[in-house]
């Protein structure tokens, strides 16, 4: 019967409302009878009628022939609709038909059948597709809608109301108002989950013809297949396809790996982490890493990573005291609604999974000597070939997601005595302000052994060694980074060259977004290093907060309870050691990582010596799995995909999205709000302090090495790639953040005032703006010029 007739047969036994038709297969001219054709028109009813070709190629997966053929409409004689008719069949032999065929679609399959079908007297008309086609944009459904019949907005006669909604709805009201209300909300929704269905069933995406009648029936006139569409796309790696009513979060993996991943990253990295955390949830009884078949806590949306929160309620479901608002304090240090969790399991087992998870808790020390011992002997042979790297590289990633475990495992104390902090001091009767933030930091102030706060406090050290030596300071300061580079690894004093190399040889491991394998680290790229000690160094000797941190423990304990305080006292020790713990677990991990970065750099190498890929940076927009299939394979089309994707990369990276998101990531169109109370933008305070000082947007590291001294730093997010600027910043804000992260910990172990999780601060402020940052009450106002 055709593609189009097999379409609108399909999408009436659905239940989509089809208007009655009949189809005459294959019919011949000269066999046309004008009482079978009578017959017919009398069993549809009154009113005028449409007749449309269908050939059996049509409207299918490889080609459409989207107007190729012919449709002719408003026919009301028995004359107009037989010559309607052979027309139709006779367009299957038209010049335009056979060279559409074959250029498409050589073995076309050109037989017609015609459909004699019932008008739609319509109101409005238009076509939905359930992707947009223009963009190759997956999570959006493009609705073209004009007043009238449909022929004009087929044709191209007339302009149409577009509309670009997500899949979700979630800007639908937006989209009615935007176009005048020529189809309502619920018209507008109904047209969006019909596509839907019609997608779900045919399994691809769908275009669909449509007609709201007189009477407001949405009517249903042709369906077929959306052709010609990249399998490269915004949402083509992502973990969760469809709709899900889940919750998930920025916080915490936003600032570990901010940005955009590679699918590289997404497949190493990511999975590592996830595996880590699966492994941490196993130990305390929350979930069995034997029930894991895919990423459980660590998902992949546009190229972004977010926590799923609600798989993180594992904790609290399963674990006696674990609840819900304490795994939100530990990984976003704020609470958000809708978040709640109930006993899944009887008391007896939630009480012996809360002894596990104690048990592993108290061996936090045990746990770092595991993962320093790994990581002394975790090796990749970059010189094996490639298909046996790529299954030493395999072997190296489930290492790396042990690695990670026993780092969870280590740190995880950290996040259990911040809340702790937060529960004892509310009382557990209303949620966390400002000053109980304020006096938890204070708590947690100058600890020793704070790895990253070391790389920037060793670079401090560096910077007035390069002083001392006057001639080559002269010299290092007025040349290009690159030049500068040169001199300090050939003629520098034997002391300046032998700091840089141990510098390099404890911190080069780390980077700016240092989770990301395509990123380089100083030691790769050491000439970032240098631009940032050239600026140190011309910045001469900077002054920062010096703490008396025995008297400032002492007067934020003051302001609390008697017994409160000594329950805190006794939890202060533990509390401390568990933030060094955690950051030297994260260096060990993250030295891990770095070794599998050069094992893919080296196999990269080895792929483009075999012309498997064109150059180094296309191995990181292949997943590990992928590799292994171009390693067996020798498919050329793994470089195009990689290729594709990259293209792709940097439109990814402009996607902003919200902190939380209530149901599948989506990106936040138009300008962010934000909200200010009494003229001031508030965040969580981090680092006591006040400051008054110009501040400085930082969307990238080109930005950060335009920082002056004495500037405030406003990013997004901050990483140990970031520390090194701040040894020359007066304050610190980032948009999302903890008091428990790393710029957090840098800023309070280096005197910074700082206020994080501060949203919508790269908005509300503009680089070269004058502010008052008050870093004891999390508030941030604009000055007078």
């Amino acid at each position: 019967m055709g593609g189009k007739a097999k379409g609108l047969k399909i999408l009436k036994e659905l239940g989509f409302h089809v208007p009655d038709a009949v189809v005459l297969l294959h019919p011949e001219p000269t066999e046309l009878q004008d009482a079978a054709i009578m017959h017919h028109l009398n069993n549809l009813g009154p009113g005028p009628k449409a007749v449309r070709s269908s050939a059996v190629s049509e409207d299918g997966h490889s080609a459409s022939f989207a107007g190729q053929f012919e449709s002719y409409l408003n026919l009301s004689s028995l004359e107009d609709v037989k010559s309607a008719i052979i027309k139709c069949i006779e367009a299957a032999g038209a010049e335009r038909v056979r060279s559409y065929s074959g250029s498409l679609l050589s073995d076309a399959d050109l037989r017609i059948s015609v459909i004699l079908q019932n008008m739609v007297d319509a109101r409005v008309a238009g076509v939905v597709f359930s992707v947009n086609p223009v963009n190759n944009r997956r999570d959006k459904m493009l609705v073209n809608a004009i007043a009238g019949h449909g022929e004009d907005l087929v044709s191209g006669k007339m302009d149409a109301f577009h509309y670009e909604v997500y899949r979700s709805g979630s800007n639908l009201e937006k989209e009615v108002e935007k176009n005048d209300h020529l189809i309502d909300g619920i018209t507008l929704r109904s047209i969006i989950e019909g596509a839907k269905k019609a997608e779900s069933h045919f399994n691809t995406p769908v275009d669909m013809e449509w007609a709201i009648d007189d009477t407001g029936i949405l009517n249903w006139l042709q369906v077929r297949p959306v052709t010609a569409l990249s399998g490269v796309h915004f949402n083509e790696l992502d973990t969760v396809k469809g709709e899900s009513s889940d919750i998930w979060t920025l916080g915490n993996i936003g600032e570990m790996m901010p940005g955009v991943a590679t699918p590289l990253t997404y497949s190493v990295s990511a999975e590592a982490i996830d595996y880590g955390m699966v492994l941490l949830a196993e130990r305390g009884g929350a979930f069995s890493m034997r029930n894991r078949s895919g990423p459980r806590y660590i998902q992949m949306f546009y190229n972004r990573l977010f926590i799923n929160m609600s798989n993180m309620m594992d904790y609290p479901k399963r674990i006696w005291l674990n609840k819900a608002e304490d795994v939100q304090y530990a990984l976003s240090g704020k609470v958000f609604d809708g978040l709640t969790a109930a006993p899944e399991v009887s008391f007896p087992v939630r009480f012996l999974n809360f002894l596990k998870q104690m048990s592993t808790t108290l061996r936090a020390s045990v746990y770092l000597e595991k993962l320093r011992a790994l990581e002394a002997g975790f090796r990749i042979d970059t010189s094996l070939p490639k298909d046996e790297l790529h299954r030493k590289l395999e072997k190296g990633r489930h290492q790396l997601g042990i690695g990670f475990g026993h780092h969870l495992m280590a740190s995880a104390e950290s996040g259990t005595m911040y809340s702790a902090f937060m529960r004892i001091m509310t009382g557990d009767k209303r949620k966390p302000e400002s000053a109980d933030h304020h006096i938890a930091t204070m708590l947690l102030l100058d600890i020793p052994e704070i790895e990253s706060a070391d790389a920037v406090k060793t670079l401090e050290r560096f910077a007035k060694l390069i002083s001392s030596h006057k001639e080559f300071c002269e010299n290092f300061t007025r040349l290009p980074a690159a030049k500068a580079l040169e001199l300090l690894e050939k003629n520098a004093p034997d002391e300046v060259i032998g700091q840089f190399r141990l510098f390099l040889e404890r911190h080069g491991h780390r980077c700016v977004r240092e989770s990301e394998l395509r990123e380089k680290t100083w030691a790769d790229k050491p000439v970032r290093l240098i631009q940032i000690l050239q600026t140190r160094v011309k910045a001469g000797d900077v002054k920062h907060v010096s703490h008396d941190t025995k008297k400032e423990i002492t007067t934020a304990l003051s302001k609390l309870r008697p017994v409160t305080r000594i329950i805190l006292r006794l939890l202060i020790p533990t509390a401390r050691k568990a933030v060094a713990r955690r950051e030297i677990t994260k260096a060990l991990s993250i030295k891990m990582l770095d070794t599998i970065r050069k094992g893919y750099n080296a196999l990269a190498l080895q792929l483009i010596t075999e012309n498997l890929l064109d150059d180094a940076d296309q191995v990181y927009f292949l997943t590990h799995d992928e590799l292994g299939q171009l390693i067996a394979d020798k498919d050329p089309g793994w470089k195009e995909k990689a290729s594709r994707r990259r293209e792709l990369f940097a439109d990814a990276d402009k996607l902003v999205f919200e902190e939380v998101s209530f149901g599948i990531p989506e990106p936040v169109e138009g300008e962010q709000t934000f909200e200010l109370k009494e003229g001031q933008l508030a965040g969580i305070p981090v680092s006591s302090g006040t400051v008054e000082a110009s501040v400085r947007i930082i969307n990238s590291i080109q930005d950060a090495e335009l920082l002056k001294e004495g500037e405030i730093m406003v990013a997004s997010f901050t990483d140990i790639g970031w520390t090194p600027y701040f040894s020359i910043i007066s304050g610190l804000i980032t948009e999302i953040g903890s008091p428990l992260s790393h710029g957090a910990v840098v800023a309070r172990e280096y005197g910074i005032p700082a206020v994080v999780a501060a949203k919508g601060a790269k908005k509300f402020l503009r680089t070269g703006d004058r502010i008052k940052l008050d870093g004891e009450k999390g508030l941030i106002e604009k000055l007078q010029p």
